[in-house]
């Protein structure tokens, strides 16, 4: 069986020039997406660049599992929020378009343009052109725009991933969308995109992907697909998507209340997937190679107007109960912030943040350029998401620069009101909840208060697998490495243990966390939760008070490095594992940093 070859198209917005780039034995060692880009990152981006200046860089990758395992799209850059390693991952046809190219190995991005354009990829075509008339437009026109002009010019239907004004106006938590709401939302790909005038990327393949094995490849999918023991699962999954999953973590003191002040209110109550899904819902649709579909988008008029989007903890967890609103009155906000292109999670802690500092008194009407910020106001509330999205007004702006930045602005007495960890807001799986929160996931993350954590995420965004349609793979292969392991053997030709595709994963975890350590991260300072963490605790519905008591957070934290994420007890990545993981280049850089274990 011969060996799948890995091709990377690079381009560079600078010098307007591009090539394809053989990078298959970087596959070999890091599989594809977030994994090669730990290598793309170390090699090309020098330590200490500025994560919004031109030698930053930005690869949409996909992986030898893309549309086979879920479709994942991890595009991976240095955060602008954090200043340490950034990933955002998307669901959607744009990584098929990619594979289907064949850039089996991604797209990377270099340097900046002069002014504004999109990226045009058609099978090996590729363009940088002009998109002056775009610059400024919101997220559906855009998409709108350049689907139909380039179906007119070539009969094809393209995937576009796009930004809004929040991406060209360097918000630093701009995100960037495909297919109107699927969105790759952590740690400002959107605003890399718009450091680098490009607002658009349109992409689409008629080549079709390149397996060693086709046909062991389609049996062992359509035995994923089809299997009668995994149907139950499936079919939860794809009736209700994530819509559940706010309310049920609102009751449990896991998801945030008026700015994680609060364990339980009947607000919670005004927060029910079930009414939603009958009121709103009206299709269900999955992306490519799922067999558990779990896009379940909502429509909805009000005197405003018709929106539309979707529902998920992660884009409106934050922004429900957090400022205190239920799901019905939260749909119009969850369509705007994907119009205006930034991350839903982070705008739940910061506009419940900007809502508890006027509250107190250490913002003002005026600082908000005349918006009388009050708890569960619609209209305040998307009227201070434009004024992020532009910049505008003195709080706006500084809101705009996340957390830490705000604080110069706002001082020392706006700190204790912030719920973020790394930076990051945590309006989701409040860290003080030892059950379902996520404080040590959180606390001990190298990229920020956000998914993308762990052993697991290192294996799933090397392979581009959706982490919701993980589990039917697991419930038939008994793990998900074993899984992975079945499925790599026919697509790229290699024969692989369950013990090598594990050294992938970690290896893959520690590059990751190696870049975050040379960028300035380092666990003995950065790996806290916030002061509210300790100081203010919290009880759910059903009685049990949560808080951490510092002692008991470090002594957890410790173990947590060790058991969990194979780190030595300061948080550090193993000198030994690392050379046994062909990792040892890292360690002269890092050890005059006092960041090897």
């Amino acid at each position: 069986m011969t060996e799948t070859k890995f091709s990377m198209l690079e381009v560079d917005l600078t010098s307007e020039k591009s090539r394809v780039v053989d990078v298959t034995e970087d596959v070999k060692k890091y599989l594809g997406a977030r994994g090669l880009a730990n290598k793309l990152i170390w090699d090309l981006v020098p330590q200490g660049a500025d994560a919004l200046g031109p030698d930053n860089i930005l690869h949409i990758g996909v992986g030898p599992l893309t549309g086979l395992m879920g479709d994942k799209t991890i595009l991976s850059f240095k955060s602008p929020l954090t200043g340490w390693a950034g990933r955002s991952s998307v669901s959607g046809y744009i990584g098929e378009e990619i594979v289907k190219a064949q850039y089996n190995a991604g797209i990377l991005i270099k340097g900046k343009a002069k002014k504004p354009v999109y990226l045009y990829v058609y099978d090996d075509k590729v363009e940088i052109r002009d998109a002056s008339d775009l610059w400024g437009k919101w997220k559906q026109e855009t998409e709108v725009t350049l689907r139909d002009r380039l179906n007119h010019q070539t009969g094809e239907m393209f995937g576009v991933l796009c930004i809004g004004p929040a991406g060209e106006n360097l918000v630093r938590y701009a995100n960037a969308t495909t297919e109107f709401v699927h969105s790759a939302s952590k740690w400002g790909c959107g605003a890399v995109m718009g450091s680098k005038n490009l607002k658009a990327i349109a992409v689409r393949g008629t080549r079709g992907p390149v397996y060693a094995d086709h046909r062991r490849v389609w049996e062992l999918f359509r035995n994923y697909a089809t299997s009668p023991r995994t149907a139950s699962l499936k079919l939860g999954r794809s009736r209700f998507g994530a819509s559940a999953s706010p309310p049920t973590l609102l009751r449990y003191a896991a998801e945030g209340i008026k700015n994680n002040h609060l364990s339980y209110h009947e607000i919670v109550e005004k927060t029910n997937h079930l009414e939603h899904h009958l009121k709103y819902n009206v299709w269900i649709d999955g992306c490519p190679g799922c067999a558990s579909p779990c896009f379940v988008p909502f429509f909805q008029n009000n005197k405003r107007g018709a929106f539309a989007g979707e529902i998920r903890h992660d884009n409106v967890g934050g922004l429900v109960a957090n400022i205190m609103l239920g799901y019905e009155e939260v749909l119009e906000i969850s369509a705007l912030e994907d119009e205006l292109g930034m991350d839903g999670e982070e705008l739940g802690g910061i506009v419940a943040w900007a809502m508890d500092l006027y509250e107190h008194g250490i913002i003002t009407r005026e600082d908000l350029g005349g918006i009388d910020l009050q708890w569960g106001n619609v209209e305040a509330t998307c009227e201070l998401l434009k004024k992020i999205a532009y910049k505008e007004g003195r709080a706006p702006a500084a809101l705009a620069e996340g957390f830490r930045r705000a604080y110069k602005v706002f001082g020392d007495e706006s700190k204790w009101y912030a719920f973020e960890v790394h930076g990051c807001a945590a309006p989701t799986y409040d860290v003080r909840n030892k059950h379902s929160g996520w404080g040590l996931i959180y606390g001990t993350s190298h990229n920020g208060a956000r998914m993308g954590f762990g052993l697991g995420s290192a294996l799933q965004e090397a392979a581009t697998i959706c982490m919701f349609a993980a589990s039917p793979f697991v419930q038939l292969w008994g793990s998900e490495e074993e899984a992975v392991r079945q499925f790599l053997s026919p697509v790229c030709g290699w024969d692989l243990t369950v013990d090598d595709v594990k050294d992938i994963a970690l290896r893959n975890y520690y590059f990751n966390r190696c870049v975050s350590l040379r960028e300035g991260y380092h666990p003995s300072k950065d790996d806290y939760l916030p002061p509210r963490a300790f100081d203010e605790p919290i009880t759910d519905k059903y009685g049990t008070t949560w808080v951490w008591d510092h002692a008991d957070w470090e002594k957890a934290k410790r173990n947590y490095y060790v058991d969990t994420l194979r780190l030595t007890e300061a948080g550090l990545p193993p000198r030994e594992g690392l050379k046994r993981l062909g990792l040892d280049f890292v360690i002269p850089v890092l050890e005059p940093m006092d960041a090897i274990g």
